[in-house]
């Protein structure tokens, strides 16, 4: 395969990144518990943090998408423009259909532990969101992001740095006791089959419109 078009090859930084958190997330959870391994990172609090995630939360995820989504409108070709939309549309379509299909009745941490009366740090004038909690929306928005990101650069730092999005994101979804850890991995496994799938998908197109941005320059004289 072209080695352009070998995902892989491409933005293997952001691979790297991603099986090293979901394995150790999985691997906390197997080896603490769900609830355990949530109790004991939520002890790790302060009102910095607190501020930090609150505000980054989102903006890491539903403001970036559009902002991105809007850079690539107007900078790149409708190709890379289609990775972001459709690897995003997709995805959350069957994470949508998970989660009121199957984990309807999945409590989301905040909720579950204070419906046991168990003790828990929640940031204050937070909202605690019910249900449900698996998967992890952000956490498959964070990766499509993510490795829309990586794909826009060859430099292997910075395209480490776009990485640590989705691992940033997933850990603040974690602290805002929005998710478990289990459910950032659901999520980010979603986005990044999807993500793939759609990647490989569009580039079976053998259409030079694709390649053409959405808006051409024109040519002062």
């Amino acid at each position: 395969m072209n080695q352009q078009k070998d995902l892989f090859l491409r933005i293997w930084p952001f691979f790297v990144v991603f099986f090293i958190y979901n394995f150790a997330a999985v691997a906390l959870t197997q080896y603490f518990g769900r609830d355990e391994l949530h109790l004991y990172f939520n002890h790790f609090n302060n009102s910095y943090f607190d501020k930090f995630f609150v505000y980054y939360t989102d903006f890491g995820t539903l403001y970036l998408f559009f902002i991105l989504l809007g850079f690539l409108f107007w900078t790149n070709t409708k190709r890379m423009f289609l990775y972001l939309f459709a690897g995003e549309s997709i995805a959350s379509i069957i994470s949508v259909f998970f989660k009121n299909v199957y984990f309807h009745d999945t409590l989301r941490p905040g909720y579950y532990f204070t419906l046991k009366h168990i003790y828990i740090y929640l940031v204050k004038n937070y909202a605690i969101q019910m249900a449900p909690t698996f998967p992890s929306g952000h956490s498959l928005t964070a990766t499509i992001i993510a490795m829309t990101l990586c794909l826009l650069t060859k430099n292997r730092w910075l395209q480490l740095f776009f990485a640590l999005l989705f691992p940033s994101i997933a850990i603040s979804r974690i602290y805002l006791s929005r998710h478990f850890a289990i459910d950032t991995v659901g999520g980010s496994m979603i986005g990044f089959f999807i993500f793939i799938f759609t990647y490989y998908i569009i580039n079976t197109i053998k259409n030079k419109k694709l390649d053409e941005k959405f808006i051409r320059n024109k040519t002062i004289r």
